[in-house]
């Protein structure tokens, strides 16, 4: 059985009586730490896709008008964490989670959703030996009602920005 590595936080110098010393944490070398942090932070952050439907919320065209909705109007969101394999698909991903948060205006009375915004971060599989891809899905709105249907389907899907591939769903995470 070998002995364990020198503990970096002892000086390599033999000072005092048990022949280890602790380095001082200055200012200077906290500072060193952090700027290094930093950088890593912003290099791991750059493998990320993020997309986002825009800066406010939007309504589909059809709901537009005042006289289409009931004026009360209650907030809705829904935050769910996929993990995917092999590509990601974000509109199949928006419909889902926007089919659950339709399902939640149901259940308290509303038929139709207004004033959509939803944001959607892809996580790639730098760091994942399975090659699998984390995806967290942001989705906000209004649940109201109104004689008009719903489109069932998410705002600006435009602004989707997928990976390419065929999409296999591991897990979903509400």
């Amino acid at each position: 059985m070998s002995s364990p590595p020198p503990s970096p936080l002892f000086s390599r110098s033999s000072s005092g009586s048990s022949g280890h010393g602790y380095i001082p944490l200055g200012v200077p070398r906290v500072a060193n730490l952090l700027v290094k942090m930093r950088r890593h932070r912003a290099k791991a952050k750059s493998h990320h896709i993020e997309s986002a439907s825009g800066p406010e919320p939007l309504t589909h065209p059809a709901l537009r008008d005042e006289d289409a909705v009931s004026p009360r109007k209650v907030p809705l969101d829904e935050d769910t964490t996929f993990v995917c394999r092999d590509g990601v698909d974000v509109a199949k991903l928006l419909r889902a989670v926007r089919a659950s948060l339709y399902q939640k205006a149901v259940d308290i009375g509303a038929n139709v959703l207004v004033d959509e915004q939803w944001s959607c971060t892809i996580c790639g599989p730098r760091h994942r030996s399975d090659g699998t891809f984390r995806v967290y899905v942001h989705y906000s709105a209004r649940g109201a009602r109104s004689e008009r249907g719903d489109p069932q389907r998410p705002v600006a899907l435009e602004n989707a920005r997928d990976v390419p591939g065929l999409m296999t769903i591991v897990n979903r995470i509400d």
